[in-house]
């Protein structure tokens, strides 16, 4: 009886299954398109649900696409699971991605320019609504690969509550390194050897790199052909976290998402993190948090950070499907809906002008503490070069040596052979 139950369901499981591969045949034939979206989440928070909950609502606002959204892990892993899908020519046709990868994709026929979907929607009157800060890196070579959404840059956190015991002023975060150091002094006075941390930068190359452009410096070259590691601008950038690390202000070796939760749980009063954990940390902490611009040296940067909107190289009507899926997901309402449930910065302009997203503001007022932070200081776009992720992982590597005790000079005089040893072949 069992056996036969078990044949019954496994010939009712063929049924189905070839119903719906015949049924999206039949579609396809008469005009629905079916796109599979990889997507990563990169920080701490509800992120797939809210995706999910999106794409549905684009699949129920029309009929001639269907987008299967398909969570792919973080930034690294869905990078590599679309290269793997490309290259055994089973590539998704959209997707959101690192955008600093975008060299690796051009080099390998990936990804399609969007300069003539662009065209076709107005050109420059169309790109004009994006965020200035964040369409540097979408451009390469004269074309652009790719639309900002999934947009954040570094954030300072810090626990009002803490501030306020301490005799620190909640409304008024550290504003440079030195005032980091001073603001960690007081509060581990204050908390007087009870096992939290006045601050914790952890461990990933996209908090290193602003603040070697805080030192003065920079990590890579424009064209993404070489990077800088051994630099005086990486020493005292490594001088200023050993600083923290050696008065016993901030646990040497604290990787990115423990460092949230330690913030979450108040055991860290300041922390640097992506404004896209900021929904996830503001519904989750007990006590009020504060959020300010990245504190400076001596020069006043910050970078840009996550994931855009690629569309890879298949035909050119599922790229139309594609085009239309991503102008419905950064239209003013979408922008500003990914914005206020996930914490990731509003990527257009007319997005800040909805209402709702008006009203959210004036609820939240951390919310606009990154858009003004792209609004007042430089912007320079994120670690973005060749084997993009090989060397990222490079520099997490030697910031994880060097903090955990490693001598500076000999560790970055390694990297910077490993690195140049990498990027040989793209040398001109």
């Amino acid at each position: 009886m069992t056996k036969r139950l078990l044949l019954l369901g496994f010939a009712l499981v063929l049924v189905v299954s070839f119903a719906w591969a015949g049924g999206r045949g039949e579609q396809e034939q008469t005009g629905a398109v079916y796109l599979r979206f990889y997507y990563p989440v990169g920080v701490a928070g509800d992120h797939a649900r809210i995706m999910e909950e999106m794409v549905r609502d684009f699949n129920s606002s029309q009929s001639d696409v269907i987008v299967e959204a398909i969570f792919s892990g973080g930034y690294r892993e869905t990078m590599e699971r679309a290269q793997t899908a490309f290259l055994s020519g089973n590539a998704p046709e959209v997707a959101v991605l690192d955008a600093p990868a975008t060299y690796d994709l051009i080099e390998m026929g990936a990804i399609t320019s969007l300069d003539g979907y662009i065209e076709s929607e107005g050109g420059d009157g169309y790109i004009s609504r994006f965020l200035p800060g964040f369409m540097e890196i979408a451009r390469l070579e004269g074309q652009t690969w790719s639309i900002p959404f999934q947009r954040s840059t570094p954030l300072f956190y810090y626990n009002k509550d803490h501030f306020r015991a301490a005799g620190l002023d909640p409304d008024s975060p550290p504003t440079t390194w030195a005032e980091v150091a001073e603001y960690s002094r007081v509060l581990a006075d204050y908390f007087d050897g009870d096992g939290r941390w006045p601050v914790q930068v952890p461990i990933n190359f996209w908090l290193l790199k602003p603040l070697v452009l805080q030192a003065g410096g920079a990590v890579e070259a424009d064209d993404g052909r070489s990077v800088a590691v051994d630099t005086p601008a990486m020493r005292e950038a490594f001088g200023y976290l050993l600083g923290l690390v050696e008065a016993g202000h901030m646990a040497p070796i604290r990787q990115w998402a423990p460092s949230v939760s330690d913030f979450i749980a108040g055991n860290v009063s300041m922390l640097y993190n992506s404004t896209g954990s900021l929904t996830h940390i503001s519904n989750s902490s007990e006590f009020e948090v504060g959020t300010g611009f990245l504190p400076t040296h001596t020069r006043q940067v910050v970078i840009e950070g996550g994931g855009n909107f690629f569309i890879f190289n298949t035909d050119e009507r599922r790229q139309q499907a594609a085009w239309k899926f991503i102008t419905w997901m950064t239209n003013a309402e979408n922008a500003a809906r990914w914005s206020m449930r996930s914490g990731y910065v509003a990527v257009t302009e007319d997005a800040y002008d909805v209402p709702a997203y008006q009203e959210h503001a004036q609820r939240n007022p951390n919310a606009l503490t990154a858009f003004r932070q792209l609004q007042s200081v430089e912007v320079e776009r994120n670690f973005m070069t060749y084997q993009q992720a090989q060397l990222a992982e490079l520099l997490n590597e030697m910031k994880e040596d060097i903090l955990g005790g490693a001598n500076v000079d000999s560790t970055l005089r390694e990297v910077q052979a490993s690195a140049d040893a990498i990027l040989a072949r793209f040398q001109r």
